[in-house]
């Protein structure tokens, strides 16, 4: 079993600087990130369960080493071969605020690219293959976006809400329900301007 997350704060300090943000920006890394929640693997796991390279993985992974984003697992060491699992004390959430830190806010830009091209390929792939999930889960499946007037207290309400359901369901194999299934959900709360309103 993995180690657990962290219950991220809602209101994240610069957790992590520009150096673990701009090794984050890589969609790959991200996946491998995203599989190491299962538990410790190595790079040849990794490979194997995400269609890539080991040589891919091996790179990657020395390169989120580097930012402290993956510790070795010691205890699985065998030979050569080496165990990687998720820094639980690297992660959470990471702040938007580039403030006058301009590596952190060039690091941020390149993140915010990666994860909004990974929300249109995941709407992608489901698009092109929704017709082979069965209608039940076509119904539940879910597209959606709306105008709203909140305070900035209800969005941080509605984005403990959100966080909190999905760290419930980000669990190990052995622990998921047997009709669960790999689930892609993205979420966004950002303040408009007004149609007609320019910014000052």
């Amino acid at each position: 079993m993995g180690l657990p997350e962290p219950t991220p704060s809602l209101k994240p300090a610069r957790s992590l600087g520009a150096r673990q943000v701009r090794a984050l920006a890589h969609p790959l890394r991200m996946r491998m990130l995203d599989s190491l929640r299962d538990g410790p693997a190595t790079a040849s796991m990794l490979a194997r369960d995400l269609g890539e390279s080991s040589g891919a993985t091996s790179y990657h992974l020395r390169a989120l080493e580097a930012a402290e984003l993956v510790l070795e697992d010691l205890s699985r060491r065998k030979g050569r071969e080496r165990w990687w699992q998720r820094n639980p004390a690297r992660f959470g959430l990471i702040s938007s605020v580039p403030a006058d830190d301009a590596e952190y806010g060039a690091a941020l830009a390149q993140l915010e690219s990666v994860i909004i091209s990974r929300d249109e390929e995941a709407l992608d792939r489901y698009l092109g293959a929704r017709e082979h999930y069965s209608e039940e889960w076509q119904e539940s499946a879910f597209i959606g976006g709306w105008m709203a007037y909140a305070t900035r207290e209800e969005v941080e309400e509605l984005s403990a809400h959100v966080v909190n359901w999905l760290n419930a369901r980000r669990r190990p194999g052995a622990e998921r329900p047997k009709d669960a299934v790999l689930t892609y959900v993205t979420y966004r709360a950002m303040p408009q301007q007004p149609p007609g309103v320019c910014k000052t």
